[in-house]
Order: structure tokens, then sequence, then C-alpha cells
């Protein structure tokens, strides 16, 4: 069984110049005994990444009994030609993902967005919309399996608080690392600590659904 894996910046592959930026598929790629094929694409929605022919894509990589994992949202609500609204066109989209994996006798599973680190008083935000909970209702109204990765990373990014949460995201010092010379203050996108701990929630979720055996 393969993994394939679809969404946008926070799970996609990135090379070591960039390091110590990471996506959590790219952590979860790593995990010993996974075999996975990571699709993800910095900047996509569920509107572009069809319109691209990744989605195709995707599926070509699929066979029977193998997982494909959906987790999309953060680029949707965006004002540009990847926006797809949350009501109508987004769950549509989904659907296209579920319906494509199952036509090859593959298992899709939903995945919400993980949570930026946003806090207000000491409180993390919802930055979402409504994304996390219409891929809430496609999961429900389609039997999809879903990972709930906005409230499992809410709850994360709070237990960690306003400063150890920075170490799970891109908040790097000037000339801590050679591809961020001016150091950085990214509160999306996550490093290898913080991809490391999403990539355990995902792959927790998978056996909590009985998709996989962890060892």
């Amino acid at each position: 069984m393969r993994l394939v894996i679809t969404g946008d910046s926070t799970a996609s592959d990135y090379s070591t110049d960039h390091a110590p930026r990471t996506g959590w598929g790219q952590a979860l790629a790593a995990q010993d005994g996974l075999e996975v094929v990571n699709r993800a694409l910095s900047g996509a929605s569920t509107r572009s990444f069809i319109e691209a022919g990744l989605l195709d894509r995707a599926l070509d990589d699929l066979s029977a009994g193998d997982l494909l994992l959906v987790c999309f949202g953060h680029n949707d609500g965006k004002d540009d030609d990847r926006y797809a609204d949350p009501e109508v066109a987004f769950p549509a989209n989904l659907r296209r993902f579920v319906s494509g994996a199952r036509d090859r006798g593959a298992t899709p599973v939903l995945l919400t967005s993980i949570e930026r680190r946003r806090f207000a008083g000491g409180e993390l935000l919802s930055t979402h919309g409504q994304y996390p909970a219409q891929t809430r209702a496609v999961a429900r109204a389609e039997d999809v399996p879903l990972i709930d990765l906005t409230a499992a990373t809410h709850a994360l990014w709070q237990s960690q608080g306003v400063e150890e949460s920075k170490r799970s995201f891109l908040w790097l010092s000037p000339g801590e690392w050679p591809g961020y010379p001016g150091g950085e203050q990214d509160d999306t996108h996550l490093s290898a600590v913080g991809a490391a701990l999403v990539a355990g929630l995902v792959a927790d979720g998978l056996a909590q659904i009985g998709l996989l055996t962890r060892r």
C-alpha cells in the first residue's frame, strides 16, 4: 500500500536550500515502512490543483488498496484565480478527489488544514473560515475517513503556547540558516520540528481509523 498526498505548501516537499522549511508530507515520507508519493504543491488550492492536471497525475499514481490523502483549504479562500467558494466549488472539488480515488479502488482520506500560528492574548485563533467545516461535511456525506488536522493542530499549538510554538514554524534568527540570511517570521509554514509533529498526527489518525498499522 502506498500513500499519495495531495495538498498545498504545508504538506509539500522542499529542497535542502529551503531548510528547515519542511512539509508534513515530506516528514511522513521519512518514516520507516511507508511508501509515500507526495504530489502536494506550494500555493495550490483544490481549484488550481485540478486545473493544472495534478489531480489526474495523483490519480495515476494510485493502485487498488492505496490511500489518497486530500488536504486543502489554506489557499482556496485566496482572492485570485485559485479561489473556490466554500459552499459550492470547494466541496464539489473535494468530491472529485474522492470519486477519482474510489474509481481506482483506492481509499480517499480527507484532512482539514493545519492551523496557522496566530495568537491573541495567549489564545490561538482559527483562520480557515468555513473550509474545515465543509471538509468535515463532505466526509460525512460521502462516508469518507477524516483526519481533523485543524482540531489536532489547534490543540497542539495551543499546548505549546506563544513562544514554544515558534519552533514548529519558520521563526528563524538572522544568520541561523543559510537560506534565510535575514531571518524569518512565518506563521504558516512548518519547520522540520513542526512537520514531524504533524506527520505524527497524520500517522496516528490513519492508525485510529484502521488504515495504517503503527510500528
